[in-house]
């Protein structure tokens, strides 16, 4: 089948994956582009933001590229990850007789305009349930549950486990994830951080210290949480009720992971066996310290997470149910 893939494509980015799992299973993908170009100055980003906030007709005129690209590949179907697509450019998939899809990558505080909500799409996916029952219960949309995955490919146990003494974040620095990890930081966890620098308007703290400086992708994510004492997922407040894509990816690389508890963790990971799951900080610090203790605790659960998240929670998996869908 002939697919095309909405959403901005750089490694182990969303779209990355998603394209990767399509082409593993013998699809023939088209990258269709992002519906916002990305700026490396924020100011740029910023003003761009307001300005199509302001014209949005000017929006749907840049995106026709978007659809001219899916009837030229001649694709059976699109599947849209990017938010910020607007409603026409699905009309005008759907008038040509293109099934489109969308799964939602984010949490609900991020589903800004929610232009996806007045497109006419085939099926959407969303990674919370909260969002799913709501939608469900309030409106007449093909709206399901689709959590996140993680690519067999290069999220998978490349070296020997629990090798280094400390617990690895990967992510973005923002304030309720830096309170925290400056709280374990004064109980003496030793932490390591990736992903992009922390922000200059957030003031000083031991965090900075910690801070690698740089992201991690595909093999290099894979090698740095496998080899670590454990991977501490924090989760965004806008998580309600479902869970991000660093617990699977965490998982697939068969590292320790302790993450932050959510009602669906239990439904996706057996707790205690194959993931830790933290309620309140005294528990993180109680987990955090067995971790570093005991690096036959770490080997065991990164195993058996690997083993769990290979066999139900790949995007294979994840893009085959999407097609059902739709196709």
């Amino acid at each position: 089948m002939r697919v095309g893939v909405v959403g901005p494509v750089a490694p182990d980015l969303f779209a990355d994956n998603v394209g990767d799992a399509l082409e593993r299973t013998g699809h023939v993908v088209t990258y269709l582009g992002a519906a916002h170009s990305r700026y490396s100055s924020r100011v740029v980003t910023r003003v761009a933001a307001v300005a199509r906030q302001a014209l949005t007709s000017l929006d749907e005129r840049v995106q026709r590229s978007i659809a001219d690209a899916a009837l030229e590949a001649q694709c059976e179907v699109v599947i849209n990850i990017d938010a910020y697509l607007m409603p026409g450019i699905v009309s005008r998939l759907k008038r040509a007789g293109v099934p489109v899809a969308f799964w939602f990558p984010d949490h609900v505080a991020l589903m800004g305009r929610q232009l996806m909500l007045l497109a006419p799409y085939d099926a959407l996916f969303f990674k919370d349930p909260h969002i799913v029952d709501h939608l469900r219960a309030t409106l007449d949309v093909p709206v399901y549950y689709l959590p996140q995955a993680c690519n067999p490919r290069w999220h998978r146990p490349v070296v020997d486990a629990a090798t280094e003494p400390y617990l690895v974040i990967a992510g973005n620095m923002h304030p309720a994830r830096v309170r925290l990890l400056e709280r374990l930081i004064a109980k003496g966890i030793p932490l390591k951080l990736y992903g992009g620098a922390i922000p200059r308007w957030l003031p000083d703290s031991p965090v900075r210290g910690a801070h690698v400086g740089r992201a991690v992708f595909r093999e290099d994510k894979a090698r740095i949480f496998r080899s670590a004492a454990g991977v501490l997922n924090t989760m965004q407040l806008g998580e309600v009720t479902g869970v991000n894509s660093r617990l699977f990816e965490a998982a697939g690389c068969g590292a320790a992971v302790l993450t932050e508890f959510r009602p669906t963790v239990p439904e996706l990971f057996d707790v205690g066996g194959e993931v830790l799951a933290y309620h309140d900080f005294d528990e993180l610090l109680d987990l955090a310290t067995r971790l570093l203790g005991d690096a036959g605790l770490a080997a065991r659960l990164g195993d058996a997470a690997a083993r769990r998240a290979h066999r139900d929670h790949i995007y294979d998996l994840r893009v085959a149910t999407i097609l059902e869908k739709v196709a």
